[in-house]
């Protein structure tokens, strides 16, 4: 037996039934006339506009069925539901969506559109951009999609999505606009189109039927068993038709194709913040290799003049693992230019720690200590720095790099050999000295330690205030001191509820004490559907952290989100995965995550960690052996897993607190 099974919530529109769709639901202005008659007229000649810029492509556009990708849960062979792909030359090469090999199948069957089926092989993967090249033998004519010589990208200029779907083929579509380029890191085009998986590997063209590009799962890196059922909001991605353009040659020669990378870390945790100044370098890449150093700061990327890290990271995503770029720099007054040839991999990130607590000068205390931006506040008992460094040391350098903030410190220490030895310079009571430092791995075993100089955390009222923001329909309440203080260097834990599972004003009252005994501020987040947590709301959760801030002293790098399944022997629930999919989607705003080991683990694209905002994952376990297969994976990415064995309310918030130390 054969059971179909739907990629996604979004149900397919045939075409007939979507221009009709358009004629009756398109509302417009027209300042002349008969408003009316005006209207009817508009609509009418959009959907016109639609019906023939989707016939000029409908030719080219196949749908891809794959089939024996499982076995069901009673034993039966289980069939993916059709997606889309393009004919890209009368050869019978067919460009698709990555979604048709997500999962091992028996076969995909290429359905052309005169209705007849064609087996198809896997020639190639371009990873990088979610694509794969099929090819079917056949000696029927095929209708090959044509790619423009020249692009118009206009944001806001009307995108339409073309694909089949169903077992005849039919052609399906929808209407939005271009809302976004150089989008997923300078990767993709961003269309508010409402779009399913059946449309993936599909075009996206504009009035005049020109292809702008090739529809693409808007995530395709998370590990969950059916990532497609998470993406149904009114976003869509597309591979733009003149960088596949340039790829098709080497995806026809069989060449596999992947992300190129360089190995740099910026110096500040936003990368749309001013600047590009780099903080750090990795260890063993091509940033190495070709003499980067901490300090320089990017000028071009491949003669794009670049301004912010998020700017550089857009410039380098239409480049492959193997391409040689030009970079032109500024060190030292001076602009210097190299080439470097980009990776397929660099060795994981194994984040490192000294075990104290520093922070920044203030400018007065900078201009006085010629230019030195970084004390030592606290030393943590059992920590490499114990014996090295003394609480009032001005850190100056790690290595040859120059220490000009703690973000800065963070990468070094971020990208740093694993357990090696490095020179730290620092100035103690007016005299240069460098020590000799051994470094710890951030994973393994789980912090402890308290520190002084925060005294009784507890000692003042600590109240429970409801928290709404404007744009969310998510109950949250948070507990913090009834009076801040400026001083108190606070941690923030945002703890999700699980659906059903009580008001946050109810949940805090169990966890108020523990918050006050460790000196961290808790809000806690209810789902919007008491039914489930939906991905719509992972920002959101993000909008709740940065309001919290605002209203009590916490230090920003001491910021983490959990959900119930942090505490020992707790079940794993629909907050856990959610809480995942917060973390490494908002890797900006949280410094850690707790969630149960059962985790499922939530459909998410996963990047590498961030040198200047590394993510740490406390699970609560006692041995690396219980670790899960999904955190195995988060590792090679460069997150580090604390083992918390069995973590309590206060061992929880006491490693949110020490979040901060580096």
């Amino acid at each position: 037996m054969i059971r179909m099974r739907r990629f996604s919530t979004l149900s397919s529109i045939s075409l007939l039934s979507l221009l009709s769709f358009i004629c009756t639901t398109i509302c417009t202005t027209v300042p002349c006339g008969n408003p009316a008659h005006a209207d009817t007229g508009y609509r009418k000649a959009m959907a016109k506009a639609v019906r023939a810029a989707a016939e000029s492509v409908l030719p080219a556009v196949v749908s891809v069925e794959i089939v024996g990708t499982a076995q069901g849960p009673s034993g039966e062979v289980e069939q993916d539901a059709p997606t889309s792909g393009v004919v890209i030359d009368a050869d019978g090469y067919v460009l698709a969506s990555s979604i048709v090999v997500r999962r091992p199948a028996a076969s995909i069957l290429i359905v052309i559109p005169d209705g007849s089926r064609h087996a198809a092989k896997v020639v190639s993967r371009d990873y990088h951009r979610d694509l794969v090249l099929l090819k079917i033998e056949t000696t029927k004519q095929l209708s090959a999609i044509r790619f423009p010589t020249k692009l118009d990208l206009q944001i806001g200029k009307t995108a339409v999505a073309v694909g089949r779907f169903g077992n005849d083929a039919s052609p399906i579509i929808s209407r939005g606009v271009l809302s976004g380029v150089e989008r997923l890191d300078g990767v993709a085009l961003q269309t508010d189109a409402r779009v399913s998986a059946a449309f993936y590997g599909g075009p996206l063209i504009d009035l005049y039927g020109n292809v702008m590009g090739i529809l693409i799962p808007a995530v395709a890196g998370g590990a969950d068993s059916d990532p497609t059922g998470w993406y149904d909001s009114g976003i869509a991605f597309a591979i733009p038709s003149d960088v596949i353009q340039t790829k098709l040659e080497r995806l026809k020669s069989g060449t596999d194709i992947k992300r190129g990378l360089i190995g740099i870390a910026s110096k500040t945790k936003d990368p749309y913040d001013d600047g590009t100044e780099i903080s750090a370098v990795r260890k063993r890449s091509p940033a190495e290799a070709s003499g980067i150093k901490a300090g320089d700061e990017v000028v071009e990327i491949d003669g794009k003049t670049v301004r912010r890290h998020q700017e550089i990271k857009q410039a380098l995503g239409r480049f492959d693992a193997g391409e040689t770029i030009r970079i032109k720099l500024r060190r030292d007054g001076k602009e210097i230019d190299i080439t470097t040839e980009l990776a397929e991999t660099i060795p994981p990130l194994q984040p490192q720690r000294l075990g104290a607590l520093v922070s920044e000068l203030d400018s007065e205390e900078q201009a006085e200590d010629d230019g030195t931006k970084v004390i030592v506040n606290s030393v943590l008992s059992g920590t490499p720095a114990e014996s090295k460094i003394k609480v009032g040391d001005q850190l100056r350098k790690f290595g040859d790099a120059k220490i000009s903030s703690v973000t800065v410190l963070r990468s070094l220490l971020m990208s740093a050999e694993p357990e090696t030895a490095v020179d730290l310079s620092i100035t103690r009571d007016g005299v240069d000295k460098t020590l000799s430092i051994t470094p710890t791995m951030v994973s393994g075993p789980i912090l402890k330690q308290s520190t002084p100089i925060w005294g009784d955390a507890g000692s003042g009222d600590w109240t429970t205030e409801e928290l709404k923001l404007p744009d969310s329909g998510n109950a949250a309440a948070f507990v913090a001191p009834k009076t801040p203080d400026t001083q108190q260097d606070l941690g923030l834990l945002v703890l999700l509820i699980n659906p059903s599972g009580g008001s946050p004003t109810d949940m805090l009252e169990n966890w108020r004490e523990a918050a006050k005994s460790a000196g961290v501020v808790i809000c806690a987040v209810a789902p919007e559907d008491s039914r489930r947590w939906q991905p719509k709301e992972i920002n959101a959760i993000g909008n709740f952290a940065a309001a919290v801030m605002k209203k009590a002293a916490i230090n920003p790098n001491a910021v983490a989100i959990a959900a119930p399944g942090a505490i020992h022997e707790t079940d794993a629930e629909a907050a856990d995965s959610m809480a995942l999919a917060v973390a490494v989607s908002q890797g900006a705003t949280f410094f850690g995550v707790s969630v149960s080991p059962k985790t499922r683990s939530p459909a998410v694209r996963v990047k590498e960690n961030d040198p200047s905002a590394s993510l740490q994952i406390l699970l609560p376990l006692s041995s690396e052996q219980e670790i899960p297969a999904w955190s195995r994976a988060m590792t090679k990415a460069g997150y580090p897993i604390v083992l918390g064995g069995n973590t309590d309310s206060i061992t929880l918030l006491n490693w949110v607190r020490l979040l901060q130390a580096i």
